[in-house]
């Protein structure tokens, strides 16, 4: 009887020692996982992962070791919001942990709110140092918006070009440039038009110059405030036209650039049903604009852009993006003649460069000769050499130029790739290089786009083929049974 009941005892104690091991194990789990958080999105569109530009937004506040405090104010009641924006700050925070959050009832706590100059609501806070930003939405691009905002110590600015029937930014239609320019200001940069035909110059403030298909040439005082602006410092985009603006199109030619007068033909944007004159970009060359951009992007009615062989002495030029194997170009008389066939005497093969970028380095001894310098010491040049210290760095200008303005118009702007690439580039001339990467898209629903096959097969195997199955399997079982009747 001892024995039993001591047997009956061991298997009681095994059996608590087994459950509180499986409890401890447990609760270390639990601890590791709440210590070293990970999430996995299955979602197809990638619902519950942040864009990679908000990953480099987020890493560059955990490189540079700034701490971010966000307050969400958000009434009590409304708790699917609130439940929507701690998904989302989850995420930032899983990035980097000092990036804090804290809800706020706004009624509750009404001295939090006058404090934080909120008088409405929803509202977020963001908070880095002595740098405040308030929100009135809560998507993914308006935090990350807004923690760009935190990190510049500057509001750079982008001017417009206007005067020679270039891209306009306050159109709104399919043909104008409303869309690019939303887009910039969305980027936390001011805009502004230039008009070089009433200003003698580039202005100071200028970062970025946006020339957006000229379809009359520029004068020469305005190619001349255009190349003063890029040497000293500035960032020039050119988006060109075919058969438009010679003498500008020519005048590039000092930064690097290749800009033959002709179109690109393109037979696989017609194999994708669009338009010839409408090539299509898969090929990009690792360079901070295009570095892992994996997108298509559509380049309508564009010229090409290449890169002189050997190129200036000052010239560091790349060409970005190439057009497939399956193209060429043509010349405007065969254009206008509508024979759109290779030929070898006046056209080029693909794959052709659409885009290319160059960086023009002006040394500052050459902008600025001292002429003042004492020629007849040597011992007041060696003076000279210490006041003016040789290793001072050189100024160095950014330009881009593209064949086509019309990709980033608004008709095309989204499309694909193309909104993407643009912005990618006004971030590189900005030398906001960190900021380089994927953006953050709006989570609307997102149609489906169906070839015509696809369309009949959608149409057909729901509406004719299913119905009819069920229609021969209902008559067969009728005439087995009839049978078995019989039988």
């Amino acid at each position: 009887m001892k024995d039993l009941l001591r047997s009956r005892a061991m298997k009681g104690g095994g059996l608590a020692v087994g459950t509180l091991t499986f409890l401890a194990i447990l609760i270390a789990l639990q601890y590791i996982a709440v210590q070293n958080p990970k999430r996995w999105d299955v979602t197809n569109t990638g619902k519950h992962t942040l864009a990679p530009q908000s990953r480099q937004v987020v890493e560059t506040f955990k490189d540079k070791g700034i701490q971010v405090e966000l307050l969400a104010f958000y009434e009590s009641k409304d708790q699917r919001g609130r439940e929507e924006v701690q998904d989302l700050l989850d995420r930032y925070r899983d990035i980097w942990k000092n990036l804090t959050y804290t809800f706020y009832d706004p009624d509750k706590d009404r001295a939090v709110a006058i404090q934080n100059k909120v008088d409405a609501y929803p509202t977020i806070v963001l908070r880095a140092g002595d740098k405040i930003e308030r929100l009135a939405s809560s998507d993914e691009e308006s935090v990350t918006n807004a923690l760009m905002r935190l990190l510049r110590s500057e509001t750079k600015k982008v001017y417009f070009l206007k005067g020679h029937g270039e891209l306009d930014p306050a159109d709104t239609e399919t043909q104008g440039f409303s869309v690019a320019k939303e887009q910039i200001e969305k980027q936390n940069y001011k805009t502004g038009d230039l008009i070089l035909l009433q200003a003698p110059a580039v202005p100071d403030d200028a970062t970025i110059v946006i020339v957006a298909g000229p379809k009359t040439d520029l004068m020469d005082n305005e190619i001349k405030a255009i190349e003063e602006f890029v040497n000293r410092g500035g960032s020039l985009l050119v988006m060109l036209n075919p058969f438009q603006a010679p003498n500008f199109s020519e005048s590039l030619k000092k930064y690097g650039f290749e800009t033959t007068d002709d179109i690109v033909v393109d037979k696989m944007s017609q194999a994708l049903g669009g338009d010839y004159l409408m090539p299509v970009i898969t090929t990009y060359a690792q360079f901070p604009i295009t570095r892992n951009f994996t997108m298509a992007s559509f380049f309508p009615q564009s010229r090409s852009i290449g890169v002189l062989s050997p190129a200036p002495s000052n010239i560091q030029a790349t060409e970005l993006a190439k057009t497939s194997p399956v193209s060429w170009t043509i010349n405007e008389q065969q254009l206008k003649s509508g024979v759109a066939d290779f030929d070898e005497k006046t056209g080029k093969k693909g794959p052709l460069s659409v885009m290319s970028v160059s960086t023009v380095t002006v040394k500052k001894n050459e902008q600025k000769p001292d002429t003042e310098s004492n020629t007849d010491s040597e011992p007041d040049k060696d003076v000279n050499k210490k006041d003016h210290p040789s290793d001072t760095p050189d100024k160095k200008g950014r330009v881009v130029v593209t064949g086509s303005s019309l990709f980033s118009a608004n008709r095309f702007f989204k499309l694909q790739g193309n909104g993407d690439l643009f912005l990618n580039t006004v971030s590189w001339l900005a030398e906001d290089e960190n900021l380089i990467a994927i953006r953050p898209k709006p989570q609307k629903s997102q149609p489906i786009v169906m070839t015509a096959g696809q369309s009949l097969v959608s149409f057909v195997v729901p509406v004719l083929i299913v119905p009819l199955i069920w229609i021969i399997a209902g008559i067969g079982v009728f005439v087995y049974r009839r049978k078995l009747a019989r039988v």
